[in-house]
């Protein structure tokens, strides 16, 4: 786990704090209008140089890391923490990634990281470990886009949920009698608590949450937040 310098860590939390609250109320009129807040500057002001530099200490930035997505060596890098069961993570991967991906990751400006982040409870727990299990067959995305788009059918299955997994893996092009057999490596179940545990040192708690070269990002924001942070970052990145 990679060392957080205290300043850092206390500039998080409270910028983290202020987001969260500017994120809930936003989903919140989201929830009620089915429309989405105009972009706060405010909410992504005052990262400091520190800030900018323990962000790039946590991107990983491993050619071989199958939960990436995006040249290794791209001057800006998002690491998104999820749980699989929160619905805003689901809005964000069905509404802003793709865009980010299109935009920013296929030109060669932005890396995505994806961390586990299963705060929700024992099913949360159990789909994080079939990403990981699904990382092992370098199919991480593939099962990262059919578990959201299944979320309602796997929110029901109740204690069928290993089935349904094993279902959906299957469908997404998985080995899914394999990825059953890998949920049960204590390696993978180490991985997905060293990311967990990593947002928590950040002061995460809830999800989605995002940090975008050391810039805090709380919930599922409309797109031009995160366009406005990452052009921000490329700037600061003189790219």
């Amino acid at each position: 786990m990679s060392f957080l310098p205290r300043a850092a860590r206390g500039r998080w939390h409270r910028h983290l704090a202020w987001l969260a609250l500017v994120a809930l109320t936003a989903s919140c009129a989201q929830d009620e209008g089915d429309t989405q807040t105009a972009p706060d500057e405010d909410t992504t002001t005052g990262v400091t140089a520190e800030m900018r530099e323990a962000g790039e200490g946590l991107a990983r930035r491993d050619p071989d890391d199958p939960m990436a997505i995006g040249d290794v060596d791209a001057p800006v890098v998002l690491i998104a923490y999820s749980d699989y069961q929160c619905p805003f993570c689901k809005r964000w991967v069905d509404d802003t990634q793709p865009t980010l991906i299109e935009e920013y990751a296929d030109e060669g400006t932005l890396r995505i990281e994806w961390r586990e982040f299963p705060y929700l409870g024992e099913d949360s727990q159990v789909l994080s470990l079939g990403a990981a299990a699904a990382a092992e067959q370098d199919k991480f995305w593939e099962y990262h886009h059919a578990v959201f788009a299944d979320l309602e059918e796997l929110g029901e299955a109740g204690g069928d949920l290993l089935d349904e997994i094993e279902h959906t893996a299957d469908e997404a092009g998985l080995d899914g009698e394999r990825l059953r057999e890998d949920m049960a490596d204590d390696a993978l179940a180490a991985a997905v608590d060293e990311d967990l545990a990593e947002g928590q040192q950040l002061g995460i708690s809830g999800t989605p949450a995002f940090l975008i070269n050391g810039e805090p990002v709380m919930g599922a924001q409309p797109l031009e937040v995160f366009t406005a942070s990452v052009d921000r970052a490329l700037a600061e990145a003189d790219r």
